[in-house]
């Protein structure tokens, strides 16, 4: 048709990637583009949907809900995916040209690929109007393969219908007595007027089907039961019943043979899903309608969802009186969708139809005679008046009965959907759409189910999941009193198994918190013991926060000092007098005073600046000697420099190293670490010419020999002295390997070289813990 824009979708090269093509539009061109589509991820998303479709057609909800955003997102997502940014300027283009000539757009989707016939097309939404297409525009699925019928079928009306109902036992039960009078009292009206004739099968078997289809002929077969989707033959299925009453699963090609049987072929299927409320199995037509209009029907019209039995009764009403009134099938869909939205106001139910179609033509029957008088003016005329006005009122009343159960039916089915949903999404932790849903189905019905508690579950969740990001806020402010209230409303939630460890560890820092406080406040108060007593617990519950040195050992001296008063001064007269030293008691010796047992910072970082500015005056030197000297600066002062610097500057950073304490305050660490400085200073005494390298070497070892003993002493004295013994085993022991390769004086110089770099980088070692000592850090 020349109003037709037609898209082929077709599989591109790698998975999930798709072709879009315009095979003709009203504007001309031939754009093209390529997309990619999640059509798993769309299809897990199909429950959600349906029961969102489901829950629109509840009076009660709102002109735009919330819950309309999945049917909204997933049709944004289709329709940005289609129309790539070619094919969407010839849709705009093609729009203009259709309103220029007074004719609606059409968009026709040839889908190429079988997956994409799964997927709601129907809910395209176009982003920048705001709209639905099909609100606005005819949309069918165009199934590629060859039209067998090129001429539309010329009847006499009526129109006739067969109705299968097929309910096995084994599957959600079906009230087919409920589903006859909801088709009948869709087509009630053109039924009485003689356009249409509607005949139900007797039962859902195979055999039933046959001979219901041999006593034809057969314009349309309207389906209702279950169907699904077998991944494996990529196809979709009909469930018939069985022998044994069970479902018999029946494939979409093996249900095309059994429609030929009629004489001629139905042009027209009808594919309706249950919408009982025990029903809770998803049924998928879209692969059963593709395999249809592929295998010969001209034109498949297959619920994607359940349907509520107030829109299913609309779209028929709408979609059958246009086909017998001689109207194009998609033209009838679309009156069928129209008349869906009649009511309730914002339902979305009007994309649960789906048309699929083969063929250039939608235009299947073409009616050749007026219709025949209708069937009650014919009984009119061999009844007497009164039992005609029995006839006229015995309709009324049961259509008003029909009515009635149809709107209890569908009050159900709607109520289920909002259940369910709001379950839904109570299970994704979207409290806030679950309550929303929970109150509009209460509206409805108070008392429906257990929807009152899951609703005040669903507060309480959400009241939870707040003091949680509550608690996490103070938290990330240091606010721990308001975290420890807002954890404590959480203990024993399994939802939040974090919250006992996360209150705990609070606790601890919210009680750190006040102990460095109370800290801070007997320190300026004068109350040491105060002071060491806070200490000891600060240090007990975190050591990383525990108070600096300096304040405990301030504390210490003044408790020591009030101690050991000074005597009060005693006048002449009061003195006693002299004892004879042959009276006096005996008392022990006097213990000399004991000398502070940790390092001092002062002497230690002073110590390992010293040996950090030597090393690297050392590298220096050894450096330019191997590879920039070419004025013989070796000869003409270079080897006096080195023997300066190592006997007298690095003994000097060793000096400064015992004077801090290293490696223990006894004896024997004394004399080690005094040896080892006596070998490194001799070394530059005696210096590095060959007659006397033996001398060096032998003291080189002796330095080694007693740093590597003097490092020792220090690990094993604590105190803080783990870490520089560590230094002066490394800067010790590293000497001896300067003199590798006695026989080459660039190997020995290169060996000199990378020992200095070693002596740098340990006396930056020190400076850095005699830094942290200062600061209270590191604790001697």
């Amino acid at each position: 048709m020349d109003g037709d824009i037609e898209l082929e979708l077709a599989a591109a090269s790698e998975r999930g990637e798709y072709s879009v093509r315009v095979v003709q539009a009203p504007a001309g061109g031939n754009a093209s583009g390529v997309f990619r589509l999640d059509v798993e991820k769309i299809l897990e998303r199909r429950t959600e949907l349906e029961s969102t479709v489901l829950a629109s057609a509840v009076a009660a909800r709102r002109t735009t809900p919330v819950a309309e955003l999945p049917v909204r997102g997933v049709g944004q997502q289709l329709f940005q995916a289609l129309f790539t940014r070619e094919v969407y300027g010839t849709y705009r283009a093609s729009l203009g040209a259709a309103q220029h000539s007074g004719q609606p757009l059409r968009v026709v989707l040839r889908l190429a690929a079988p997956e994409l016939a799964a997927l709601p097309w129907e809910m395209l939404f176009d982003p920048e109007t705001e709209t639905y297409l099909c609100q606005t525009e005819p949309l069918l699925r165009h199934i590629p393969a060859p039209d067998y019928h090129l001429k539309p079928l010329d009847i006499v009306p009526p129109l006739r219908i067969l109705g299968l109902v097929a309910s096995p036992r084994d599957l959600p039960s079906l009230d087919g007595e409920a589903e006859k009078r909801h088709l009948a009292d869709a087509l009630s009206g053109p039924i009485s007027e003689g356009r249409i004739e509607l005949v139900w099968a007797p039962g859902g078997t195979w055999e039933d089907i046959q001979s219901s289809l041999l006593a034809g002929p057969w314009h349309v077969v309207h389906f209702i039961g279950h169907g699904d989707y077998d991944s494996r033959s990529d196809e979709g299925r009909i469930a018939l019943v069985g022998a044994d009453g069970r479902a018999a699963m029946v494939r979409a090609i093996r249900f095309m043979a059994l429609l030929s049987v009629a004489a001629p072929r139905p042009r027209l299927v009808v594919l309706n899903s249950c919408s009982s409320g025990e029903s809770g199995q998803e049924d998928l037509f879209s692969g059963t309608a593709s395999t249809l209009v592929r295998s010969g029907v001209s034109a498949v019209a297959a619920m994607q969802f359940a349907i509520s039995d107030g829109a299913a009764i609309a779209f028929a009403q709408g979609f059958y009186a246009a086909i017998a009134s001689g109207r194009g099938v998609d033209e009838a869909a679309r009156i069928g969708r129209i008349s869906v939205m009649a009511s309730p106001d914002g339902t979305l139910e009007w994309v649960t139809p789906a048309l699929y179609v083969r063929g250039g033509s939608t235009q299947l029957f073409t009616l050749s005679v007026p219709p025949t008088p209708p069937v009650r003016q014919q009984a009119g005329q061999e009844q007497t008046a009164g039992q005609q006005q029995k006839l006229d009122a015995l309709p009324d009343r049961l259509q008003e009965e029909a009515r009635e159960r149809a709107r209890l039916r569908s009050q159900q089915a709607q109520l289920r959907a909002l259940y369910v949903q709001g379950s839904a999404e109570l299970r994704a932790k979207h409290y806030g759409m679950a309550i929303e849903l929970f109150d509009d189905l209460l509206t409805l019905d108070p008392d429906y189910r257990d929807a009152a508690a899951l609703r005040l579950s669903a507060v309480e969740r959400r009241e939870r999941a707040q003091a949680y990001g509550r608690a996490g806020e103070a938290e990330d402010a240091q606010d721990w009193s308001t975290a420890i209230r807002e954890l404590a409303k959480l203990q024993g939630d399994p939802a939040f198994p974090d919250a006992a460890a996360r209150k705990a560890q609070s606790e601890r820092r919210q009680r750190t918190a006040d102990l460095q406080g109370e800290l801070d406040y007997h320190a300026e108060s004068g109350n040491w013991q105060a002071v060491l007593d806070v200490a000891a617990e600060l240090e007990a519950l975190d050591p990383a926060a525990a108070a600096p040195e300096e304040l405990t050992t301030t504390a210490r001296g003044h408790l020591a000092a009030a101690a050991d008063p000074a005597p009060p001064p005693v006048s002449r007269a009061d003195r006693p007098a002299p004892v004879p030293p042959s009276e006096r008691p005996s008392v022990p010796d006097a213990q000399p005073p004991t000398e502070p047992r940790g390092l001092d910072p002062r002497f230690l970082g002073s110590g390992g600046s010293l040996l950090a500015v030597t090393g690297g005056l050392l590298a220096y030197l050894f450096s330019y000697l191997l590879w920039y000297d070419e004025n013989g600066w070796w000869y003409s002062g270079g080897s006096g420099t080195l023997q300066f610097v190592y006997a007298v500057l690095v003994p000097a950073g060793y000096v400064l190293l015992l004077l801090s304490g290293l490696p223990v305050r006894t004896e024997a660490g004394r004399v080690a670490l005094a040896v080892a400085i006596g070998a490194v200073a001799l070394i530059g005494i005696l210096g590095f010419g060959p007659e006397i390298q033996w001398a060096a070497i032998a003291c080189g070892f002796v330095h080694a020999t007693f740093g590597i003993w003097a490092g020792v002493l220090a690990i094993r004295g604590g105190e803080g002295r783990r870490v520089p013994g560590w230094v002066l085993v490394v800067s010790a022991g590293s000497l001896p390997l300067a003199w590798i390769g006695l026989e080459e004086s660039a190997v020995i110089g290169l060996g000199f070289m990378l020992q200095s770099l070693v002596l740098a980088a340990c006396g930056g070692v020190l400076l850095v813990v005699a830094l942290q000592m200062r600061k209270g850090s590191v604790r001697a």
